[in-house]
């Protein structure tokens, strides 16, 4: 199973003025292909704290993301953090130059390119390039690290460029509502989480009328996660949400 980890940048994050929504996305999308996100770090502007995690990161998961930091203003520092963690120099990327120089020439404006987003295509070197379709911006890889902007949907449109390259065998999820309180049924899923040690089994309390916990049965093996969640539900009085009824 491959494994993967995402470093979300930004004083903006770490006090309360901007919520972060890529690493939620991000969870989503690694769970559908098969990579486990085995670690979320949020950490400031600072280019020693990115690049001191980036080396941890990189030497100890298969592929890291990062998110934010590759901005035109002062505290966007990714890329020159990442040129510092793996010992390269930062040069521009005269296709990504010219190609950004073309949009703020239909779009912007192109004395504000010449001041300020000319450091947006500043690399570290070698880097792997990809263009993205009907974006200026580019996916930028440095070893195993994907370099994504923080700008949600800027952040969703590069992570489909990447989803190729992180095709595994998908998880399978099977979800369980009981009218049970989690304490009532706490042994039963530790005993069943170690009978069936392949799976995740996850219990959430809820706030609604209709149940008070929610259960997730998680894993790569469409049979075994099936076959627990049945084994669950039957324990715990255990019903699908959206049916209203037992789980067969």
């Amino acid at each position: 199973m491959k494994t993967a980890s995402a470093l979300i940048i930004g004083d903006e994050i770490l006090t309360g003025k901007i919520r972060d929504e890529n690493s939620v996305v991000l969870a989503q999308v690694l769970f559908e292909c098969g990579v486990k996100l085995a670690r979320i770090e949020i950490i400031p502007d600072d280019i020693s704290e990115i690049s001191r995690s980036i080396k941890i990161m990189s030497n100890t998961f298969d592929h890291v993301f990062t998110s934010g930091g590759i901005g035109p203003t002062h505290d966007d520092k990714t890329y020159e953090a990442i040129a510092h963690a793996f010992d390269l120099k930062l040069e521009y990327h005269e296709p990504t130059l010219a190609k950004f120089i073309k949009y703020h020439e239909l779009y912007g404006n192109d004395k504000l390119f010449a001041t300020a987003h000319k450091k947006m295509a500043l690399f570290p070197m070698p880097c792997e390039v990809t263009p993205v379709e009907k974006l200026w911006i580019s996916l930028v890889t440095v070893k195993n690290v994907h370099i994504l902007p923080g700008i949600p949907h800027l952040f969703h449109q590069l992570l489909q460029v990447v989803r190729p390259k992180l095709q595994g065998k998908p998880f399978e999820r099977v979800l369980i509502y009981t009218k049970k309180y989690e304490g009532e049924i706490a042994d039963i899923l530790s005993d069943t989480q170690e009978e069936f040690p392949s799976v995740a089994i996850g219990s959430y309390p809820q706030k609604s009328s209709e149940h008070k916990v929610m259960v997730s049965v998680e894993g790569q093996d469409n049979k075994i996660v099936n076959l627990v969640a049945q084994k669950i539900a039957l324990l715990i009085d255990g019903f699908n949400k959206e049916e209203k009824s037992p789980l067969p």
